[in-house]
């Protein structure tokens, strides 16, 4: 069989407008410049932060510089995603986007939800039960390993001395749209961004956590995730 990489399209699955650029927005944007589609679901518009309208704008400024032309948002409240939610509708609502977009990739947070914030954690999880029940296949699940310098030190807890990273993208030569796209999400305090400015975060990490036959061999000979 021909399991040539082509064109694919990844869908990410997110909790919070600025996820996106935090821990993928130099490999959302080489995949685009790569010809692949992203579009990227938020389960909400982060208004626990500086509010909806004001997240949401500076969502939309960040995704058009990183040439994400497709978003959704699923309205749930920011901070109130629960077992209830998680285990019922939000794995539910997960499996309609599936089948909506059909990706060949999902993208979500690591079971740690990076720090156990937990509307990444419950994303996370039931982004891998609607992955797992989805009627569309999907061919390969990786989970973003957001790895900014000092995150063992506050953190130990969640980062041992050996991640479960399998792939690495190295972001160099589009350092320079994430820094902006993240500058876009302006109304959020990012303790990292001085490290990604002054180019110490240029690499981002990755798990495959599933995949199928073809997706395996995908990741094995990807030009843009690099096995490890």
């Amino acid at each position: 069989m021909d399991y040539t990489i082509s064109y694919m399209r990844y869908l990410f699955l997110l909790a919070h407008p600025d996820d996106e650029t935090v821990a993928a927005g130099g490999t959302i944007r080489r995949l685009v410049d790569n010809g692949d589609e992203v579009i990227v679901v938020l389960a909400t518009k982060g208004e626990a932060g500086k509010g909806a309208d004001k997240r949401m704008k500076e969502f939309k400024q960040a995704c058009k510089i990183l040439g994400i032309e497709k978003t959704g948002v699923m309205g749930y409240k920011d901070g109130r995603i629960d077992n209830k939610a998680v285990w019922g509708k939000l794995e539910l609502d997960l499996i309609d986007q599936i089948e909506k977009y059909k990706p060949e990739v999902v993208v979500t947070f690591d079971h740690s939800g990076w720090y156990f914030h937990l509307d990444h954690v419950g994303v996370s999880i039931a982004s891998l039960r609607a992955v797992q029940r989805s009627e569309h296949k999907v061919e390969a699940m990786l989970f973003m390993m957001f790895h900014p310098p000092g995150i063992k030190i506050k953190y130990p807890y969640v980062y041992p001395r050996k991640l479960a990273i399998t792939h690495v993208v190295d972001i160099k030569k589009v350092l320079n749209k994430k820094v902006k796209a993240l500058k876009a999400h302006g109304s959020q305090t990012m303790s990292f961004k001085p490290h990604l400015e002054k180019g110490r975060m240029n690499k981002e990490y990755f798990q495959l956590v599933l995949a199928t036959k073809k997706g395996k061999i995908w990741f094995n000979k990807h030009k843009i995730f690099k096995k490890i």
